[in-house]
């Protein structure tokens, strides 16, 4: 890979090698139809009551505590609905785990100089497995940190001084999305230099992060910005179009899917781009996966 290559190169790579693309949507969106559907499977029995209806009908939680309060007796939920709500969250763990083998080869394809053969991809999602894991779950207990020392100092403060609770909230959030970043940033140093420790692949993005704050805010506030747009779009047309109509709106929201899953990837591969290179490290072949 030549030295200098423009970060823009990287953001390409996201529709020049579109088999993570597509393997993204594959393996996590559509089981995530599936997790819908045990969903609706286990609510499906409040559909007899005219509140639950009208809530759904008119996209609206207004009326949610006036179906709290119905009388909803002892055998609302179904064996079919109970078998559900087990299922719902092994399903979302097995989608996570498997956008975590994802990720691996994912990172190693947009890092090579040269698109990588089926068998380098999956051996790369191997061998960054339980890296990724475990940066993953350090990324969760920092969130759960984070969130708890915005929290409880915005919930003590929050009768007397609302301004102020208000912004200990909003830099608590932006905390939370900082971590979020390193741990993205942790993701494609551990790979790109080939570190197998997690703390040191901290160390290592912490640093890329400090060196490279301009283009990385760039990358991530610009991801963000088109990440609000999909979701703008999707409310107005969820609202336009009539539930009768629920072939348009399946393929408008895999569409939405689609461009956010490619938004997601293009941040990764920009990730990547900011470590390779630009440090003078990092050359990557196919052999280092």
């Amino acid at each position: 890979m030549e030295s200098e290559t423009p970060l823009r190169a990287y953001l390409q790579r996201v529709a020049q090698r579109p088999r993570a693309w597509i393997l993204a949507y594959l393996l996590t969106a559509i089981p995530a139809l599936g997790l819908a559907l045990l969903t609706a499977l286990a609510v499906l029995p409040l559909a007899r009551y005219p509140a639950f209806r009208q809530m759904i009908e008119t996209r609206s939680l207004d009326l949610l505590p006036n179906l709290l309060t119905l009388d909803v007796g002892d055998h609302w939920l179904t064996p079919l609905g109970a078998l559900a709500l087990l299922l719902i969250p092994l399903a979302g763990i097995v989608i996570k785990l498997v956008w975590v083998w994802l990720e691996g080869g994912t990172l190693a394809d947009y890092a090579a100089p040269d698109k990588l053969t089926w068998r380098a991809f999956r051996a790369a999602g191997r061998r960054w497995f339980g890296v990724f894991l475990a940066l993953n779950l350090s990324g969760v207990g920092l969130l759960i940190l984070v969130g708890g020392m915005a929290l409880l100092p915005a919930l003590l403060v929050y009768t007397r001084f609302p301004a102020l609770a208000w912004s200990i909230g909003g830099a608590g959030l932006l905390l939370a999305g900082l971590c979020a970043t390193w741990i993205e940033m942790a993701r494609a140093a551990a790979l790109v230099s080939g570190e197998r420790h997690v703390f040191r692949a901290l160390q290592r993005a912490a640093r890329a992060m400090a060196r490279h704050w301009r283009p990385l805010l760039g990358l991530v506030g610009g991801s963000l910005a088109l990440l609000g747009a999909l979701y703008l779009v999707q409310r107005w047309l969820t609202a336009l179009l009539p539930l009768s109509w629920w072939l348009p709106t399946l393929v408008i929201q895999q569409a939405l899917i689609l461009a956010r899953l490619g938004v997601r990837l293009a941040r990764q591969a920009g990730q990547i781009g900011l470590l390779i290179d630009h440090d003078g490290r990092g050359k990557i072949g196919h052999n280092e996966v």
